[in-house]
This record gives structure tokens, sequence and C-alpha cells, in this order.
């Protein structure tokens, strides 16, 4: 949810210039695409995550399963928004990732080359810090001293 959030308030016009940059680490950038990944990799059917996507995106239904109201997953989706993107973003993404594709980062970066940094680690779901400390924190101070005026 971090990155989901960090990115919709990047993408409020009352929020422009005051955000310079972004780090997202094992970000979801599609919500849809990492519903289906997951289901999948719970042993459900692929259809699964497929037929899952309405109960949460039309209002009907989403009041059946006990939501308030429908959740706009296209909105949250940056990889189909990647255009809108105007923020500098380092992704720090684990190349073991089985909870969220690494695939979604890399689509971002490859659609905004020269707005998306993609740092890959040999490592699980959130877990990049975990698995090499020193080279999450040269990365990321690296990455925002460039980009970050004093």
């Amino acid at each position: 949810m971090g990155a989901a959030i960090a990115l919709q308030l990047a993408d409020r016009p009352r929020h422009e210039g005051l955000i310079a940059a972004l780090v997202l680490d094992s970000p979801v950038l599609n919500w849809a695409e990492v519903i289906k990944a997951n289901c999948v990799q719970s042993g459900l059917p692929a259809a699964a995550g497929h037929l899952a996507i309405p109960w949460l995106t039309l209002a009907p239904l989403a009041r059946t399963v006990g939501l308030p109201g429908r959740i706009p997953l296209r909105s949250f989706d940056w990889t189909s928004r990647a255009v809108e993107l105007n923020t500098p973003t380092l992704i720090l993404h684990g190349t073991r990732d089985d909870s969220v594709p690494i695939r979604l980062s890399q689509a971002l970066r490859d659609a905004r080359p020269e707005l998306v940094e993609l740092e890959t680690f040999d490592a699980g779901y959130t877990l990049c810090w975990n698995a090499d400390p020193d080279w999450w924190q040269n990365a990321v101070t690296a990455w925002l001293k460039v980009r970050i005026p004093r």
C-alpha cells in the first residue's frame, strides 16, 4: 500500500513541487496483476484472479462482499499510467519476490527509463534491505544525492 499511496500523492496537482523523488521498495504497481499472481501462487486456477477483480471494481458486487463501494483499481495501475508519472522514481525490487511480480517494476522502468530506475536484489518480497543493507543504503543514498538538492 505504501507505493500506491506515494504514487497517488505525487500524482495530485496540489502536491506539485513538494515531492522531489520517490523511493519504492517492492511496489505494487498494478493491483489487478498482483491479485491474479497471488491467486496462482496460492494454488488457485489462473481464472480465479480474473474472477476476483469484478468483486472489487463493480459497486454492487463490492458492496455484496462488504466493501463500502468499488475500488478503482485502474487508478492504481501505474504500468498503464506510466506516461502520467512525473516524479523521478527509484524502485528497489527482489528478484525472488513471489508476491509482487518484478515484471511490473521492469515494465514501469522500461516505459519511463528517463524517470524510473530499478535496482534489483537477490531477495523476496520487501526483503531487499534485509538481503544487503549496505547495498540498499548505498543505492538509495547515491540516487537521492543526485536528485535532491541540499
